[in-house]
Order: C-alpha cells, then sequence, then structure tokens
C-alpha cells in the first residue's frame, strides 16, 4: 500500500487496547499516513487562515466559560478516569485553547505541525504526529505499566516513568505520549526534516464520526496542498482496533 516507505514501516501496525474502549466513552482515531512531504515551506494562506480562526475564537470565548464545552469536559472526565488530574495536565486540546484565550499566539512550528493545529482548534480535537523514521517498531495506545521506562516529555527537563494504568501512547522503545495526549517525547516529533510521518486526531464521547470523519479528511486535503505529501486514511474504533501499513 505504501511502495516508497522502508520494509521496516510497511508491515507497522497501530494498536488501541480493547480495553481503552470498554473504559472509555467511544474512543475513536482517524490516523493519516503522510509520505513524502515538503515539512520546511511554510504557506501565507495557512497563516492566514489559522489567524481567522484564533480570532474567532477569542470572540465566541470571550464570555462563555471553556468547561461548558462538552468535548472539553469529556477530556477532563476521560483523564479523571486513568488517574490524571485534568486541572494540572489538560489535553492537548485544552491546553491549545487555553493560550489563545490568554491571548498567545500558537506561532509557526513547521508546516505539518501547523495544519494538524489548524484543524484541532478547527474540530476541538486533540491532535498529534509522530515521524515515522525515528520510530521503533510498532505504535500502541494502552495502559502504562509498571515497567515502562522514565522519558523526558517536551517542556520539562526530568525523566520520569508514566505510573501504572495511565494511558499513554507506546512503541517498542518507550512511551512518545503520556497522559493519552498531555505531551509528547521529543524522539518522534515532527520538525522540518520529517517526510514520512503518521498524524492522528482523537474523539470520544459527544464527537461524532461525521466530525471525525470531516477533520480527517480536511487535515488530509491541507497536508496533501500544503506539503505536496501522499496521504492515506485509516480509523481505529472498537470494530477496528488495529490498522497496518
Amino acid at each position: 500500500m505504501y511502495s516508497v516507505l522502508s520494509d521496516k514501516l510497511k508491515v507497522m501496525v497501530i494498536t488501541v487496547n480493547p480495553k481503552i474502549f470498554e473504559d472509555f466513552d467511544n474512543p475513536r482515531l482517524a490516523v493519516i499516513v503522510v509520505e513524502g512531504a515538503d515539512n520546511q515551506t511554510s504557506n501565507s494562506d495557512l497563516v492566514h487562515q489559522t489567524n481567522q480562526l484564533l480570532g474567532e475564537i477569542r470572540q465566541i470565548y470571550a464570555d462563555k466559560p471553556l468547561s461548558q464545552e462538552p468535548k472539553i469536559a469529556a477530556w477532563r472526565e476521560a483523564h479523571r478516569k486513568f488517574g490524571s488530574k485534568p486541572k494540572d495536565y489538560p489535553s492537548s486540546i485544552e491546553a491549545l485553547y487555553k493560550r489563545i484565550l490568554k491571548g498567545q499566539d500558537i506561532g509557526a512550528i513547521n508546516p505539518l505541525v501547523d495544519i494538524y493545529n489548524f484543524v484541532s482548534l478547527k474540530y476541538m480535537l486533540p491532535a498529534g504526529g509522530e515521524d515515522l523514521d525515528h520510530m521503533v517498531g510498532d505504535l500502541e495506545l494502552t495502559y502504562a505499566d509498571k515497567n515502562e521506562k522514565p522519558v523526558v516529555v517536551l517542556g520539562k527537563d526530568y525523566a520520569q516513568a508514566p505510573p501504572e494504568g495511565e494511558v499513554i501512547y507506546k512503541d517498542q522503545e518507550s512511551t512518545i505520549c503520556r497522559r493519552w495526549n498531555w505531551r509528547e517525547v521529543a524522539r518522534t516529533i515532527l520538525t522540518e526534516k520529517t517526510k514520512d510521518c503518521i498524524l492522528v486526531l482523537e474523539a470520544i464521547g459527544p464527537t461524532t464520526d461525521k466530525e471525525l470523519a470531516d477533520a480527517q479528511n480536511e487535515l488530509a486535503h491541507l497536508v496533501s496542498i500544503y506539503t505536496k505529501a501522499h496521504t492515506t486514511c485509516y480509523t481505529l474504533d472498537k470494530h477496528n482496533p488495529q490498522i497496518s501499513f
């Protein structure tokens, strides 16, 4: 299906631990496999669209508490269920919105990150990406066990192992994202050198299948336009908890 990727990556498997579907409110992952991206060339049109969106968000929430949003409330409840404190460790989408509502810009990082941030904000869905060249083996969304390696997440200067029961993404080397979608480790983040990667949008609870599909389609479309990459879309849910490519 992905002829130009390395042999190692052609057989990559992404799995969601079945217990995740039992413990949380209708989790779903929209995955986009990206091949051959030009992740160095920023686009002024995307910057303009993002700035417009930031203005709209600030206007909408000028008098409306973010806590009243069902999608934000759902992620807070999910974090509480696996023992995390959403006030101290908010989901990635809540953290992104809070930055904007404080008057901060999200800034240009690199095209792939800028694109998934835009779609994340537009649809109020957590989003992330992993560089396939720096991943080791397969990827799983699962629960941490008592033997997880200590890792340093972005923004911290010390290593810490996820406690047993925390929801994490991990490959065969270590955890690559803690507290479901709180923060990633540096090893697999998207940089200007990234050409092949996976992008992930996450949905639970009130997010409809159509909303998730619309967000996935727009993300894939924008990546194709702005990075000239080839994209392939997959969805993981309780009926289809594993994909391979």
